[in-house]
C-alpha cells in the first residue's frame, strides 16, 4: 500500500497509541501486526507513516517505532519533542546512536546469527509490566544488538538458541523512556504471547489502557466458552485434514519425529513439505540448488518421511513453481542473465519467472522427476503454478500453465497424488495469473485443486465455496484452503471451525490449514483434536 494511499497525514489522530511505520512496504506490514496484536487487547492505536508523525504523536501516550533503523534529523526533531513533552515510546530494530541515547541505550552493531536457531526464543528476566510471559518464541536471524547506559535501564529479557540455551544477547530492554527491542516481532507465531506482551508494555507506559487481572478474567472465560465450543463438534470419517508446511522444517527444526506426533495426535491426514523450487531444495538435490538449510539441517524430504512411516499421515512434496523464491542473490542473477525473471508492466525484475521459458519448465519437471525417483513420497502439491498478476504475458498465458500441469500429471502416476494450491477467485485468476484450474480439474490434470481462499470475511468465504461447489464433480476434488496465519487473513480456534464447517456443508472433501507454526499449534490445533478433527473416526 502507498504511502499517499493511506492519508495519514490529513487525517485527525485520537488514540492513545501510535503505530508509526518508516517505509510503506515491509515496516508497514510489521506496524500493522503491531496495531492487529494491540487490537486484540482492545487497546486502540493509530497507524502513520512518517509525514503523518506530528499529528500521530501529538496526542498519544505512547508510539511504537518500527523500522526507525536511521531516522532523519527532521524526524529525530519530532520524536525529541514528544520525549520532552512526556511521550514514552518501544522501539523495533534501530541503530541509531541519536534514537538510542534518547532511550537510554547504547547500540552495539548489526549481527547475524552464526548457525540456525541462534535467535529462537526471548526469556524475559523480569516479571514488570504486570502480564509479561515468561518466554516468547520467535527465529530471528539478525539483530541491532544494544545495551542498556550505564544507571539508564535493564535488559528485561534475552535471547535463548534453538536447544534453549542462553546466548547472553539482549532481546528487549527497559528504561524510562519506554522499550527497546533488538529485532522485530514477527508474525511467524506465539502471536497471542506477542500480542500480551505489547499489552503489558502499553498498561505500563499508560496506566488505564489495560488491566492484567480484567485480560486474565475475560481471557479464561473466552477459553471456557471456546473449549466447549470445539468439543461440541463432530469429525467425520474419511476426511482430508490438511496442513501446509511453509518452513520445510516442521514445527521444530532438527525433530521430525516431534512434529509428527503433534500432527497425528491433531488428526491431521495430509502435510504439504514446502521442499524445492527453482532457486531452492531442502535436500540433496542434483537439479536444483541445494538450500542453507539443507547444508545446516540435513535431508528435510528424509527426516519427514523417516519419521511419518506408519503415522496414516499421508506426505507432498511441495514445489514452487514460477518464482525464485529463497534463491540466493548469485542464483537470482544467473536467472536474470539465462532469461528466466519475469518483468513487471513498469519494466521492472521481478522475483517471478517465465512459465512460457522452456529452460524453466524443464528445471521444475527435472525436479520433480527427481523427487519421485528418491522418495517414498505420497504426491506432488505444485505452487505457484501461474504468472505474476502484474506481468506482461501472452494472449496463451493460461494455455501455457495448464500445458505445464498436463506435462506434471504424465509424471505423478497414482496412486501418488497431483494437487496443486490455487488462486480462490476464479475465473478471475484465469486472466489475472493465466490460471484455469477449473480446466485442470475437467481434463483430470489434477486430483485435487486446493484452492487458497483466505479471507475472515464469512460473507466472502461462502461465496468462494458456493464459486467451487457449482460443479458437484469439481467440489469433490476441491480442498479449502484456510488461512489461519495468512496475511489476508488471521484466524481464531472458532473462526478456524467455523469456516471449516461451512465447507463441509458444502460436501467438499477436507480442508488445508496454513500454516504450521506456533499459532497453529497452540491455538488451534489442541481445539480441533477436541472435536472437529478428533482422531476416533477411521480415516
Amino acid at each position: 500500500m502507498a504511502v499517499a494511499a493511506l492519508a495519514l497525514a490529513a487525517r485527525a489522530f485520537a488514540a492513545d497509541v501510535a503505530v508509526l511505520a518508516h517505509d510503506p512496504g515491509y515496516y508497514t506490514s510489521l506496524a500493522k501486526h503491531v496495531q492487529r496484536w494491540l487490537a486484540q487487547h482492545e487497546i486502540a492505536s493509530d497507524l502513520a507513516a512518517p509525514d503523518g508523525m506530528s499529528a500521530a504523536l501529538a496526542d498519544a501516550k505512547v508510539a511504537f517505532l518500527v523500522g526507525f533503523d536511521a531516522p532523519t534529523d527532521a524526524e529525530m526533531k519530532a520524536i525529541e519533542a514528544y520525549r520532552a513533552r512526556g511521550g514514552r515510546l518501544v522501539v523495533f530494530y534501530s541503530s541509531s546512536p541519536r534514537l538510542a541515547a534518547l532511550m537510554g541505550v547504547k547500540v552495539l552493531g548489526f549481527a547475524k546469527a552464526a548457525y540456525p536457531g541462534q535467535w529462537s526464543r526471548m526469556d524475559f528476566s523480569v516479571n514488570f509490566p504486570e502480564g509479561l510471559p515468561r518466554s516468547v518464541l520467535q527465529t530471528s536471524t539478525v539483530l541491532q544488538k544494544a545495551a542498556p547506559l550505564p544507571g539508564k535501564g535493564r535488559v528485561m529479557a534475552t535471547w535463548s538458541d534453538r536447544a534453549g540455551r542462553p546466548t547472553g544477547d539482549a532481546a528487549w530492554i527497559s528504561t524510562s523512556a519506554g522499550y527497546w527491542m533488538t529485532h522485530v516481532l514477527l508474525a511467524d507465531g506465539d502471536e497471542a504471547l506477542k500480542a500480551q506482551t505489547l499489552a503489558a508494555m502499553v498498561g505500563c507506559l499508560a496506566p488505564g489502557t489495560w488491566s492484567w487481572e480484567k485480560y486474565k478474567a475475560r481471557e479464561e472465560s473466552e477459553r471456557r466458552a471456546l473449549a466447549e465450543f470445539a468439543a461440541a463438534q463432530v469429525p467425520q470419517k474419511g476426511e482430508i485434514h490438511a496442513v501446509w508446511d511453509h518452513s520445510g522444517c516442521g514445527l521444530y527444526p532438527g525433530d521430525w519425529p516431534r512434529t509428527i506426533r503433534l500432527l497425528k495426535s491433531s488428526g491431521v491426514t495430509d502435510l504439504f513439505v514446502n521442499v524445492a523450487g527453482a532457486g531452492f531444495a531442502h535436500y540433496p538435490s542434483k537439479v536444483l540448488p541445494r538450500s542453507r538449510t539443507y547444508e545446516q539441517e540435513g535431508d528435510q524430504m528424509k527426516a519427514c518421511l523417516a519419521a511419518a512411516a506408519g503415522s496414516g499421515i499421508r506426505v507432498h512434496a511441495w514445489v514452487l513453481c514460477f518464482t525464485a523464491t529463497r534463491a540466493t542473490p548469485e542464483r537470482l542473477e544467473r536467472f536474470k542473465a539465462d532469461g528466466w525473471r519475469l518483468k513487471d508492466r513498469d519494466g521492472r525484475l521481478t522475483e517471478y519467472l517465465d512459465p512460457s521459458n522452456a529452460a524453466v519448465r524443464k528445471r521444475i519437471l527435472d525436479a520433480i522427476d527427481e523427487l519421485q525417483a528418491k522418495y517414498a513420497i505420497d504426491g506432488i502439491h505444485l505452487d505457484f503454478v501461474r504468472w505474476y498478476e502484474r506481468a506482461e504475458k501472452p494472449k496463451d498465458a493460461a494455455d501455457v500453465v495448464s500445458r505445464f500441469v498436463a506435462e506434471v500429471r504424465k509424471r505423478v502416476k497414482r496412486p501418488r497424488w497431483l494437487t496443486a494450491a490455487v488462486l480462490g477467485k476464479y475465473p478471475a485468476c484465469i486472466a489475472s495469473v493465466g490460471q484455469d484450474w477449473d480446466g485442470w480439474l475437467d481434463t483430470g490434470s489434477v486430483d485435487y485443486v486446493v484452492p487458497m481462499d483466505y479471507t475472515e470475511d464469512p460473507v466472502k468465504f461462502a461465496s468462494f465455496l458456493a464459486q467451487h461447489a457449482l460443479k458437484k464433480s469439481h467440489a469433490r476434488k476441491t480442498i479449502v484452503g484456510i488461512g489461519v496465519t495468512a496475511n489476508e487473513s488471521r484466524l481464531g480456534a472458532r473462526e478456524v471451525i467455523t469456516q471449516l464447517r461451512m465447507a463441509r456443508a458444502c460436501g467438499f472433501p477436507g480442508a488445508s490449514l496454513f500454516d504450521l507454526d506456533t499459532t497453529l499449534e497452540k491455538q488451534v490445533l489442541p481445539y480441533l483434536r477436541q472435536g472437529l478433527w478428533r482422531d476416533d473416526a477411521k480415516r
